[in-house]
């Protein structure tokens, strides 16, 4: 297996990065094309968003995506994501592997070392009704455990719902820190993180997003 950092939307590994994208996510859940572009595209963030592609024998089994944020040497994790037919291989895993070394990298140009922290959003077995659903979750969250990765129990977190009609969406925070943080380092950190996704990544409305920030008192 190996992996290709897409930097241009113009990459062919871009669209065919989204097409497995757009089959694993439904319509009502996923974001929009142009955040992905923009994302590359912007020059507020690109210069620290990452799109890193898996790949088996040239074909696309994996996608993660990230903003490394340098202020407060902190990264979020956006989509971590393995082909319905390579799972169970450890392509997830490598995949996560490749995408904390690629924040880390970012982290080292900037500050001569790692990532304080690296964060990272999934919908837990409380979010479904379906058992299938259900146990998919308590998988991903068993998987992100061993992978260092705590849920942020002591913080009501919510997400801006990718369809900016509806309204936000309650979602686990999940967190790996690099070495021991306070929460008056921990909280910055998420706020930074946050802002950089969900107003310079997804464009939501600034006053919106504070509104949310407030409301986990971020």
């Amino acid at each position: 297996m190996n992996f290709e950092v897409v930097t241009s939307i113009d990459d062919p590994l871009f669209k065919k990065s989204l097409e497995m994208y757009e089959e694993i996510f439904k319509a009502e859940v996923r974001e929009d094309r142009h955040v992905f572009i923009h994302s590359l595209t912007s020059e507020h963030i690109k210069k620290h968003y990452i799109f890193l592609v898996g790949l088996i024998d040239d074909t696309v089994v994996s996608l993660s995506t990230g903003h490394y944020e340098p202020t407060t040497n902190s990264a979020f994790i956006i989509y971590l994501m393995t082909h319905p037919e390579y799972r169970n291989q450890r392509v997830g895993a490598q995949t996560l592997e490749k995408t904390e070394e690629a924040l880390h990298k970012h982290a080292q140009n900037v500050h001569g070392r790692d990532a304080n922290m690296i964060m990272l959003e999934s919908f837990g077995a409380d979010s479904y009704d379906d058992q299938s659903k259900k146990d998919l979750a308590i998988l991903r969250n068993n998987f992100f455990n061993r992978h260092g990765y705590e849920i942020q129990q002591d913080i009501p977190y919510i997400q801006p719902n990718p369809q900016k009609s509806l309204p936000p969406t309650p979602i686990d925070l999940y967190i790996k820190q690099y070495l021991p943080l306070q929460k008056d380092v921990i909280s910055p950190s998420i706020r930074s993180c946050y802002i950089n996704k969900y107003i310079h990544g997804n464009e939501n409305d600034r006053e919106f997003v504070y509104e949310l920030l407030d409301s986990m008192e971020l």
